[in-house]
């Protein structure tokens, strides 16, 4: 990880976003990038007249302000800050493209219900738009930024195991300790099968590489997103993981499931996003 992008509004959700960011960034010695977007809802953003000229001019002093203050809390002198113009999730995109080998983080206010459904949020839009990890940080919600505990669901699909390289490399970052959620989605003997070599492998995988890890086999309880949000908040994680599932049939082939949208949208936990390798279908 040799880039961490963050998108800045000046919120306290994108402000809270910047602060893990920096501890990322800080772990990995890598570059950091605060990214205000003059998008169509600027004016509200910055409570002035939308043109350009005028935005840069309020904005620009804000950015070097939150600049001096991420390079106070780093090691690495690192940091800079940029402006772009158009829709917000596809210029985190287009900026994580052009850096190469980046890390997004966003703040998220979350919704449920007609939003979820009808509008979604920018967090979301940024994970489906990117080619990189997205970690989303949902906003009035204090975790730390220091990643002690991750979490890891293991379930039966294909690219479930996908999960573990980032994983690993988070964890001797921070030295976190890694939890490692077998589960079943169903009651069908190969299913279960499947599951349990697939936790054998992330096992296996984890302890050849000097991690903490801990093990354990569960059922749904309800729905897989209960289930996971139970999981995260009995094992007192401060970082899931999962991988961006992708639709095979219906009208969203190759979009991302509701699962991975409802996670981002409704976890009060940090999640963070990965894309899978499509050539495994």
């Amino acid at each position: 990880m040799k880039n961490v992008i963050v998108g800045i509004d000046f919120s306290e959700c994108s402000l809270n976003a910047m602060h893990h960011a920096v501890s990322l960034a800080d772990k990995f010695e890598a570059r950091l990038t605060l990214l205000f977007v003059i998008a169509p809802d600027a004016k509200a953003l910055v409570g002035e007249d939308t043109i350009t000229t005028n935005i840069i001019a309020i904005v620009e002093p804000k950015l070097k302000a939150l600049q001096k203050e991420c390079l106070k809390k780093m090691h690495n002198p690192n940091v800079e800050y940029k402006i772009r113009i158009g829709k917000i999730s596809r210029e985190l995109s287009a900026e994580a493209t052009e850096q190469g080998d980046a890390f997004i983080v966003v703040g998220t206010h979350g919704c449920s219900g007609f939003e979820e459904v009808f509008i979604g949020t920018s967090a979301f839009k940024t994970i489906e738009a990117a080619q990189c990890p997205v970690l989303s940080i949902r906003a009035g919600r204090k975790i730390s930024k220091h990643l002690t505990d991750i979490l890891l669901i293991i379930d039966d699909t294909h690219e479930t195991l996908q999960k573990l390289p980032i994983a690993a490399e988070l964890a001797q970052a921070f030295q976190s300790k890694l939890h490692i959620v077998g589960l079943y989605t169903g009651n069908f003997k190969t299913l279960k099968a499947t599951v349990n070599a697939y936790v054998q492998i992330a096992e296996n995988y984890l302890v050849n590489k000097n991690l903490r890890i801990e093990s354990v086999l569960v059922k749904n309880t309800s729905t897989k997103l209960e289930t996971v949000l139970e999981q995260a908040e009995k094992h007192s994680v401060n970082l899931i993981i999962l991988m961006k599932e992708i639709e095979l049939d219906g009208e969203n082939v190759l979009g991302m499931t509701p699962f991975c949208e409802r996670m981002v949208n409704r976890s009060p936990i940090p999640i963070l996003a990965l894309n899978i390798k499509k050539e495994i279908y």
